[in-house]
């Protein structure tokens, strides 16, 4: 509550308490003068009775010329108070933050539509097969083997096959994803008939500390959208436009509902901030170098989605289950024309 306050100072003081806020799980609220405490509340009043412009300290050395400061330009906290505080608060707060999302319902499993195939019926890749091959002198680098390990990940969740062709081999498939040192940075997403060449390095490394841009990568060749472009995902994140690199706000925009699976109940899967598919904070930014986000979880208690989001290893089990199911019809088609 603010007494004997004019406006502007209002204004400052609830603008340091908004920065605040994003720092620490701690919230604070402006209460009317006519408000009325319980037993169980406590207020807060900040008064200034002396027309103060400014509040310097009751005892400082004067004798010093520069005040050296620990705390970063980005933020008001330094990280050990921040982290004192957070930890103090972490009781009172658990009120205030949402639960961990988990499958919305225990009945049913997850199923394809009428909606869903029309969705993905252009994307998948026939039998569940990639072909792909790589420039000779690529096949070395730390790049390749990052996206071998990659493709194994995968293969080993799912039922889908990356088969490697040699550059001037005698078959050569009509579909093809071809690495090189130049091309496109992304994949298309999902199938593209005929070749597409993309640069390995674009295709193995992203945002820095974005661990799952390879596997968000495979999953992009495999028509599946990213987590955090859900139809609904602004109920779960904040996309901040203004940090977005120009020319690349369209791998943040929404994809349609149709793209999204739902269980025999007609729920929805639960939203996965877990996903290999989910940008990390820092994605597409145009510069992030001081802690400024892209991608900001809502409600996230001690930064614990911020810090994992983009940076699995493997998939999540939203992530086989989503793979498998939808190409499930495709694998069996390989089987029995193995068979």
């Amino acid at each position: 509550m603010f007494l004997t306050l004019d406006p502007h100072s209002q204004n400052v003081i609830a603008s340091a308490f908004e920065r605040i806020e994003k720092e620490i799980c701690v919230k604070f609220f402006n209460t009317p003068l006519n408000y009325t405490a319980t037993e169980n509340e406590k207020l807060l009043y900040i008064s200034n009775p002396d027309k103060r412009k400014s509040c310097p300290p009751e005892q400082y050395d004067y004798s010093k010329s520069v005040v050296q400061s620990e705390i970063r330009p980005s933020t008001i906290l330094s990280a050990t108070d921040r982290n004192f505080i957070n930890a103090n608060y972490h009781e009172e707060c658990g009120g205030l933050v949402r639960p961990q999302d988990t499958r919305r319902s225990n009945g049913g499993t997850m199923e394809i539509t009428a909606e869903n195939e029309n969705y993905y019926k252009d994307k998948l890749w026939p039998l569940g097969i990639v072909m792909y091959g790589a420039t000779e002198l690529l096949q070395d680098t730390a790049e390749f083997a990052m996206l071998q390990q990659a493709m194994t990940v995968i293969e080993v969740s799912s039922c889908v096959v990356f088969q490697q062709v040699t550059e001037g081999g005698v078959l050569q498939p009509k579909n093809l994803l071809w690495f090189s040192y130049t091309g496109e940075e992304h994949p298309n997403l999902g199938f593209t008939a005929g070749n597409q060449t993309i640069m390995l390095m674009t295709m193995v490394r992203g945002a820095p500390g974005h661990i799952s841009h390879v596997l968000n990568q495979l999953f992009r060749v495999l028509g599946i959208p990213m987590m955090s472009n859900r139809f609904d995902r602004d109920n779960y994140i904040t996309v901040n436009w203004r940090n977005v690199e120009k020319t690349k706000e369209h791998y943040l925009e929404r994809a349609p509902r149709a793209a999204w699976l739902r269980n025999t109940e007609g729920e929805g899967a639960a939203y996965d901030y877990d996903s290999v598919t989910h940008a990390p904070a820092n994605f597409m930014c145009n510069d992030c170098s001081l802690g400024a986000q892209t991608v900001q979880p809502i409600q996230d208690h001690l930064w614990q989605r911020t810090m994992t989001m983009g940076h699995r290893t493997d998939l999540s089990p939203l992530d086989v289950e989503l793979l498998n199911l939808l190409y499930s019809r495709q694998c069996q088609h390989r089987f029995l024309s193995n068979s």
